[in-house]
């Protein structure tokens, strides 16, 4: 009349040692797998890491290059502006001074006075003449005769200036020429003469007309000049005329206008000279290409000026010089070496602007040092390494940090909230065991005498403990089971052999009383049942505050219950 078979009881608890050593396993599984996922997300961590660190440096790296880049090309322009700005400067002061030196108004100014102061001389000697003829101390004839040869011999500017006398006819007739006694006398209407103010004019005709209009004035006109190798060709004259109305004579005087040019140059190269920028340390050099390549001006080393340069560095650059003015329409860029200093190996990087003058054959140019601009790319580049470097140990600083916030964030979590660890365990095997996993635990049955069913004693996993809730309802359910049971038990026994007290046998009396005896011995068990579970349910903390019995003990008390009963 047993109620639990021995053998279910032993099978169970063996069964519970071998899930007991597949839990450990399980365990050791568990912690390895938690290492290689802590491996694992901080492997990728460290993948992310480099990746957005790669990315970062690259861009910034981009972006510096770029911003070099912007810099040098803005630094450049702004040099081949300031070249072209100084270049242009003494360009226009050379300009100034030729185109002054061809210009009539500029002339007159400039040899006016002069010719003036001449002309003054010739008028004061022709009015003493004419004024001997009012007198009667000279006849008319006597008085012209000895006024020409009087002129004739006025001499200025190293014997070469001289005064000459036409009358005023048209064409007029030349009276006395001091250079050329052949014109004398001779009508002056000769296409050659056709030179006066840059149109074609009759140089003396424009004189009278000068004259009998406003009495004196300039003209200018082109006359052979001998050169130094004995050739004519003709040079620019600059003359002053004026009328001598009572004897119908027009005197003049003329200068050739190139010793303008002459001088325009002699300002141009001084004025070149004394041109200087960027603290006294920027200058303009001046080569003349026809007929032969020379320096005219060379402030930073006037030695050279005048050479012919026959090869050499400079002699270079020179040639290089006129290559670029040829190629690019006059004017253009050249960036080349040149030492710091006269005598030093260093060299420095210069650009040059060249720009030629096409009149006089010259070509202008200036140069600066970029060693600035290459200090500042170098600057810039410092800057962005020193920008990517603390990128770098900023991102890694931050990393260490998140690891080290995640470490103790997670050591915080397993050392002060255990059971939150435990009931997310524990919560997948009672929802199981509320459904359909009942059938993956391992009951242990507690049977009535007849083979009944009384409740299952399930084994929990991964950890062989019960649930002191559990436990209660399981106590619960076989102290009913059991007081039913043996009720009908008593029932039947009392029915079926117990007659009449009268008719009792003494036999019948001492079955009666086991039966009574096995009934309290039943509610005893039962109250130590239930102490057992009460007291695990007064001290939580001895099982990790989860409430928890081991099933192994309450199988041993099921177990006695069972003996007893049976």
């Amino acid at each position: 009349m047993g109620l639990v078979e021995p053998g279910a009881i032993h099978f169970e608890n063996r069964k519970s040692k071998i899930k007991n050593t597949h839990q450990s396993k399980r365990s050791h599984f568990t912690m390895n797998t938690t290492i290689k996922t802590a491996l694992l997300v901080l492997f990728c961590f460290v993948m992310a890491l480099i990746i957005v660190l790669t990315f970062t440096i690259h861009h910034i790296t981009e972006s510096g290059d770029e911003e070099i880049n912007k810099f040098h090309q803005e630094e450049v322009e702004r040099i081949k502006n300031v070249l072209k700005n100084y270049v242009d400067m003494a360009y226009a002061t050379i300009d100034t001074h030729y185109n002054n030196s061809r210009d009539k108004k500029f002339l007159e100014k400039y040899y006016g006075r002069r010719l003036i102061n001449i002309i003054d001389v010739a008028e004061t000697l022709l009015k003493s003449k004419a004024e001997a003829v009012k007198t009667g101390e000279l006849t008319l004839e006597d008085a012209q005769a000895q006024a020409m040869q009087e002129i004739k011999r006025l001499r200025y500017d190293n014997g070469n200036g001289y005064v000459w006398i036409i009358d005023t006819a048209l064409p007029p007739k030349m009276i006395m020429h001091p250079t050329q006694p052949s014109l004398d006398a001779q009508v002056l209407d000769d296409p050659k003469y056709n030179t006066a103010n840059g149109k074609k004019q009759n140089m003396f005709v424009a004189a009278v007309e000068l004259c009998e209009t406003h009495g004196k004035g300039f003209i200018d006109y082109l006359w052979p000049k001998q050169t130094e190798n004995g050739l004519e060709e003709d040079v620019l004259q600059l003359a002053h005329v004026r009328l001598f109305s009572e004897w119908k004579w027009v005197i003049g005087t003329a200068v050739f206008v190139d010793e303008a040019g002459l001088d325009a140059i002699d300002k141009s190269l001084n004025d070149i000279r004394q041109l200087k920028y960027n603290n006294g340390k920027g200058s303009f050099w001046i080569t003349r290409t026809q007929p032969e390549l020379k320096l005219i001006v060379y402030p930073e080393n006037p030695s050279f000026e005048g050479q012919t340069l026959d090869e050499g560095k400079l002699k270079a650059l020179l040639d290089s010089f006129a290559k670029t003015v040829e190629a690019k329409n006059g004017s253009g860029f050249i960036k080349y070496t040149w030492p710091k200093q006269r005598g030093l190996t260093t060299e420095a990087q210069k650009w040059a602007y060249v720009k030629r003058y096409e009149a006089l054959n010259w070509i202008v140019s200036t140069s600066i040092d970029i060693d600035n601009v290459e200090k500042g790319v170098v600057e810039k580049k410092g800057i962005v390494n020193a920008q990517i470097k603390n990128l770098i140990i900023q991102i890694l600083l931050v990393s260490i940090v998140i690891i080290l916030l995640v470490s103790l964030l997670s050591y915080m979590l397993k050392q002060y909230f255990p059971k939150l660890k435990s009931f997310n365990k524990a919560q997948p095997a009672r929802t199981a065991s509320q459904g359909m996993s009942i059938s993956k635990a391992q009951p242990t049955l507690v049977t009535s005498p007849r083979g009944k069913t009384i409740t299952p004693i399930v084994t929990q996993e991964p950890e062989r403990m019960l649930h002191t809730d559990e436990c209660i309802k399981m106590v619960q359910e076989i102290s009913k089971t059991l007081i039913a049971e043996q009720s009908k038990l008593l029932a039947v026994a009392m029915n079926r052999q117990v007659p009449e007290e009268d008719m009792a046998t003494p036999e019948q009396e001492r079955q009666v009383t086991k039966v009574k005896n096995l009934a309290n011995q039943t509610y005893q068990t039962i109250e130590e049942m239930k102490k057992m579970v009460e007291g695990k349910q007064a001290a939580p903390k001895e099982q990790n505050a989860n409430n928890v019995l081991n099933t192994e003990t309450f199988n041993k008390v099921v177990g006695n219950l069972n003996n007893m009963v049976g």
